[in-house]
């Protein structure tokens, strides 16, 4: 729906304001917006960047009004309604400036008044809105669409104040269109109407039957013995989550799903918590605060294609909460996947025995299913397909929110980390029964460090072994035993690469192993127990780890166990092609010198190369020739942000997740391959063995400091070759927005398309580098207990770049002693150099944006505001007191404007 949404702006690429699909034709498509829209741009109007005819504008004749035709451009229409009767609530989808921006967004729970009238020569039916946050400029010509019907009632004209907003009503777009526009086309998508209940039930009935619903779903959320039962209702998208589309664009009200029951397809992966939806959706629709509505939930697994087996099925469920066949509103039916025998048939039959009827199928889906196995194309019934996604970050945080409440982990902001940064790390989605995982495994003691993570899945392991029910008659298989042989049959996998496997030979590889090594091992039950609980999954070319950390953590514990197999991962730099193998390995015992030496001696190897092909000497600095000079908005934002800090105020927690999922690529989890890297990419090898070393460095507190200072000199070494890299690579990023080196590719974001010339996005880039240098691998670096390391090693050091870099880290993860540390480096930063510009932009967005306590806070704007005065004054380390009167005077100086 939000594609139909348009962007209208000037030649110069100005937004101003927005436009909507209201018809097509082979040609293109017809787009309606305000009059005023097209008067404010100058030079030329462009929707969505592309050229345009303007049709009407009867912006002076006293309607707001105007239409715009859109050669080649193909977006399907928004519904539009053919009159406005009822709308008590609506929604708006627009352009707004997000950090000077455009950016589309939809403001929703709005509320209307219907039936007023604006007094001209010609009179204006227009719709009162009433937004919980201002409508601002930018969403002139945005549609206004009724949550009940999602049809566009209206078209949002003039801001008249913060409170109030006003419509055109949508019957004037019928009257000046030069196009007939098209009333909804009704397909066989089944709606329902709200039905009432033909079984007759004393108040009793409905008390047990929603008891049963709501023990049902606790059932389905019910994960690991003891743990709190946690339900957090998803968001669903009408685009697939690998897909292009923002979070917000393709959003999906739950409410309305209930309301309106129609015949949907959702789609998710397995463990993204289907079932407990569908469960979910039968419990609310009976709870519903107008009159219950009985939903029929149906297991696939239970279905036969035949008319009989599915009454007598359907028959004995109704009866079971003593209802009938006549009391069902909608069907759900659940565990649907093209792997069950006649799928498509069992649809077919299902949709004809409730052919009045709507029907949510939910789909599992498996990787690698077949294009031509489509439910689409070969079911009688036409489905609206919808995704459930993985969990946002405010939508982790009520996860979390949640558990504390039941069974307390720490401190909110701190477990959200936590989570976040493991999930990324071993590139799991989101998905409630991940971040459920963790927080099961966090009860025995909470630690925001991300020091360990093989403990981590071990403990994991251990939960899965002892809650997993094996029959009396088998016996169950120790832990150890099991890491043991399982990292045997990963050794195989790596070096053959080949991840999948068949049953048969998954057991007959470890039980010769077994024997061989004379172990006691019921094979069987391992495999079992790993397929059950989905660390092993059937996909199209046979068995396979889920997820491919598995496959790392016991070919880790093998590596420990077999020298020979320790010594193929660390030579030749094959570990380049598996980082977090070598974080594992480290994380066994935390004293891998072994790993440290080699992984030194191979970065400055590495180094070498990439440093001779790039062919810039190892002394040039760029960044101690760049000056702050800023500019007159530039300075004023310097002061806001002093003002800021005074009042002690950042952005609300919502803001601060939204921010912080920007860097989230959510199609990473949803692509477990492991890839073996090149040899003659020299420039990648060098960037997987960075983030390799800065793993294992992480890891090994108990390796001697002078092994661990020679290694951590070799990744701030290849930082800084990483960074001349990208300043080579930048005249090609700025033109192109892609740059590709030795098998490394990097990618401009959206930020930088605000730029006017190829010169100032030169300009941006530039001074964006060492801060996304230092970005990529300080989690994979970091730890609370390396404070004294990267203290002792920024006492050594010369190179100013270098000093930097881990100033940055060091202000980004905030070991014991920061402050201190912070404000010894503004004091020794020269008022006018790059490195305490960057410093300050640092610190400008992480308070703003950090997730922190508020001494924390406090102590950001502290050294942001003593940032800002040594620019602005050049004293070398500003006292408390000169800060203070400085901050005063801008206070000053900013009211009597």
């Amino acid at each position: 729906m939000h594609n139909s949404i348009l962007q209208i702006s000037d030649i110069n690429n100005n937004c101003v304001g927005t436009g909507f699909v209201f018809d097509k034709d082979n040609g293109g498509v017809y787009v309606a917006t305000c009059g005023h829209v097209l008067n404010a741009c100058d030079g030329g109007i462009l929707v969505d960047g592309n050229d345009c005819e303007v049709l009407v504008n009867k912006y002076d004749e006293g309607l707001d009004l105007a239409t715009l035709y859109v050669p080649e451009l193909s977006v399907e229409p928004l519904d539009i309604a053919d009159e406005v009767t009822e709308a008590n609530k609506v929604w708006v989808v627009g352009y707004s400036s997000f950090q000077g921006h455009p950016k589309r967004e939809a403001i929703r729970d709005i509320i209307t008044k219907l039936d007023v009238m604006v007094k001209t020569p010609n009179p204006i039916d227009i719709i009162k809105l009433t937004p919980s946050e201002p409508i601002s400029n930018g969403y002139s010509g945005s549609p206004v669409i009724c949550h009940d019907s999602n049809h566009v009632v209206g078209i949002v004209s003039l801001q008249t104040g913060t409170g109030s907003n006003y419509a055109i009503n949508i019957k004037h777009l019928h009257e000046i269109s030069s196009r007939k526009i098209p009333l909804p086309i009704v397909s066989n998508v089944k709606v329902s109407q709200k039905i009432e209940l033909v079984t007759q039930l004393e108040i009793a009935d409905y008390v047990v039957i929603g008891k049963a619903f709501d023990e049902e779903l606790n059932s389905a959320l019910r994960s690991f013995t003891g743990q709190p039962n946690v339900w957090i209702t998803p968001e669903l998208h009408t685009m697939a989550e690998d897909s292009s589309g923002s979070v917000d664009d393709n959003l999906i009200n739950m409410e309305d799903v209930i309301a309106k029951p129609r015949s949907l397809m959702i789609r998710a992966r397995q463990q993204f918590g289907l079932t407990s939806l569908a469960r979910y959706l039968v419990k609310e629709a009976w709870a519903g605060a107008d009159k219950p509505s009985y939903w029929l939930y149906l297991d696939a697994n239970d279905l036969k294609p035949h008319t009989k087996e599915i009454d007598k099925l359907v028959l004995r469920k109704v009866k079971e909460v003593s209802l009938s066949v006549e009391d069902i509103e909608c069907v759900i039916l659940d565990e649907f996947t093209h792997r069950i025998k006649d799928a498509n048939e069992i649809v077919n039959k299902l949709s004809s025995y409730f052919c009045n009827v709507p029907i949510i199928v939910m789909e599992t889906i498996l990787d690698s299913v077949f294009v031509n196995d489509s439910l689409e194309s070969t079911s009688t019934r036409s489905f609206n397909v919808l995704h459930l996604w993985a969990l946002p970050r405010s939508e982790v945080r009520r996860v979390v929110s949640k558990y504390n409440d039941e069974s307390y982990i720490g401190d909110e902001n701190q477990v959200v980390e936590k989570i976040i940064l493991d999930l990324e790390v071993l590139n799991i989605p989101r998905t409630p029964l991940n971040c459920l995982t963790i927080l099961k495994i966090s009860e025995a003691g909470f630690d925001d460090s991300p020091v360990n993570r093989t403990e981590m899945i071990k403990r994991v392991l251990f939960l899965l072994f002892n809650i997993s029910e094996i029959p009396n008659y088998k016996s169950k298989p120790d832990l150890k035993d099991t890491e043991y042989v399982l990292g045997h049959l990963c050794e195989i996998m790596i070096k053959e690469s080949k991840y999948y496997f068949t049953r048969e030979h998954f057991l007959a590889t470890i039980s010769e192993f077994c024997e061989l090594k004379e172990i006691d091992l019921d094979t069987h039950v391992i495999f079992d127990i790993l397929y059950s609980n989905s660390i092993i999954i059937k996909r199209e070319k046979g068995f396979c780890f889920k997820f491919s950390y598995w496959v790392f953590y016991f070919a880790a514990h093998w590596m420990y166990h077999n020298k020979k197999f320790s010594d193929y991962i660390l030579n030749d730099m094959n570990y380049a092609s598996y980082p977090e193998l070598i974080e594992f390995y480290t994380g066994i015992d935390r004293s891998r010198k072994d790993a440290l030496e080699i992984l030194t001696n191979d970065l400055k190897s590495e180094c070498d190369v990439v440093e001779k092909k790039c062919g810039i000497p190892s002394g040039f600095n760029i960044y101690s020739e760049l000056l702050w000079k800023p500019s007159e908005q530039s300075v004023q934002q310097m002061h806001d942000d002093l003002n800021e800090t005074m009042q002690q105020s950042n952005l609300p927690v919502p803001v601060k997740d939204k921010f912080a999922d920007n860097s989230y690529n959510r199609s990473r989890p949803l692509n477990q391959d492991v890839y073996q890297i090149l040899e003659e990419w020299s420039l990648l090898r060098l960037m997987r063995g960075v983030q390799a070393s800065a793993k294992a460095l992480r890891n090994s507190d108990f390796v001697d400091p002078e092994i661990r200072h020679k290694l951590l000199e070799q990744i701030l070494r290849s930082w800084e070759q990483i960074t001349r890299v990208i300043l080579i690579l930048t005249p090609m990023l700025s033109e192109r927005g892609v740059a590709t080196m030795d098998g490394a590719t990097f990618v401009l974001t959206k930020d930088f398309d605000s730029c006017s010339s190829f010169e100032e996005k030169v300009g941006a880039i530039i001074k964006q580098i060492p801060s996304n240098v230092v970005g990529w691998y300080k989690d994979d670096l970091f730890s609370k207990k390396m404070g004294p390391l990267l203290y002792n090693h920024a006492k050594d050091q010369t190179d100013e770049l270098t000093i930097h870099n881990l100033n940055l880290l060091i202000l980004h993860k905030r070991p014991k002693g920061w402050e201190e540390q912070i404000a010894n480096y503004i004091a020794s930063a020269n008022k006018n150099s790059f490195y305490l510009y960057d410093l300050y932009d640092t610190l400008r967005v992480q308070y703003r944006y950090a997730f922190v306590p508020k001494d924390t806070l406090k102590s950001l704007g502290d050294l942001l505001t003593m940032a800002v005065t040594k620019h602005d004054l050049g004293i070398k380390k500003p006292s408390r007191k000169v800060i203070e009167k400085y901050s005063a005077k801008v206070l000053a100086a900013k009211c009597e404007k």
